[in-house]
Order: C-alpha cells, then structure tokens, then sequence
C-alpha cells in the first residue's frame, strides 16, 4: 500500500542535490551517513530518487558540528539514537565528554608545537629552519607554495 502525501509535505522534501548544497556535504558523505544510520531519506521518488526532509539538514549540520568536536561516527550514532529515542545516559555522555577534552587537549598541544616552530618563520627568522625536528615546517611550507603555484596556472 503506497503512503499518501500532501502537497505541501511534497513540496518540503529536498532531493539529494539540493541537500548536499546547503548543508556543504558531499552526495559520498551522504550515503556514507545513512549506511551509519545517521540519516535517512523520509521518501523515495518512484523512480527511486530519495528524498529528505527539512529536518535532515538540520541533523546533518549537528553531525558535522560532532564531527569537528572529534567525535567517531560510532559515537555520533549513540548521541543521536538517545536523542532520537528519549533517553540520555548521562554517565556515558560524560565519559565521552571528557574524552572529547582529552581529543582537543592533544590537538591543542601538537597546534601549540607546530606554532613555536611557524611563529620565528613569519617573523623573518629562519634559523629554526635548521632544527632537524623542523624538517617538517619546511616540508609543508614546500607543498604549501607548489600548491599555490599549480592553481595560478
């Protein structure tokens, strides 16, 4: 039995394209978050096209923001499932909050390092650039000005 809907519910629905453009995702990360049971299409076109609702978007633009926290998309899946179904474990979001923390905390002191390093560069001094643990300054600098140079040409 094929569902009836109205024609405004019709007309809220976004295909595929028009969602990946607003929420500035690709179609592979798309179907990539519905394989995850992150998302999932409210409706198909009879020729097989999904279709998603307003809502999608804004649960799109919540796993990016997890994402960028460092969440994996196994744990962004729980976070949404106790959502989804009413119930927060508050013991558990705890734990993963502060292993979040500890997630930034390292991204933060590696930044920290790669920073005392670039920091003396941009000011014109480039006796760091004689460090052996500053090969790697150097490396990216490199690839940073082939990489603007192949887009001027």
């Amino acid at each position: 039995m094929k569902s009836v809907m109205t024609v405004k519910a019709f007309k809220n629905l976004q295909t595929t394209s028009a969602l990946c453009k607003a929420a500035s995702v690709t179609r592979g990360q798309l179907r990539l978050y519905e394989e995850e049971g992150l998302i999932a299409p409210q409706s198909r076109t009879e020729a097989g096209y999904r279709q998603y609702g307003n809502e999608t978007l804004d649960r799109l633009r919540a796993i990016l923001h997890l994402k960028q926290l460092g969440l994996t998309l196994a744990e962004i899946a729980l976070l949404l499932s106790d959502r989804d179904h009413g119930v927060l474990d508050e013991q558990a979001i705890q734990q993963l909050a502060g292993e979040v923390l500890s997630k930034i905390d390292e991204r933060i002191a590696g930044l920290q390092v790669i920073r005392g390093y670039l920091a003396p560069v941009a000011m014109g001094d480039m006796s760091v650039l004689q460090d052996d643990d500053c090969n790697f300054v150097v490396e990216f600098m490199t690839a940073l000005s082939a990489e603007k140079t192949k887009r001027r040409a």
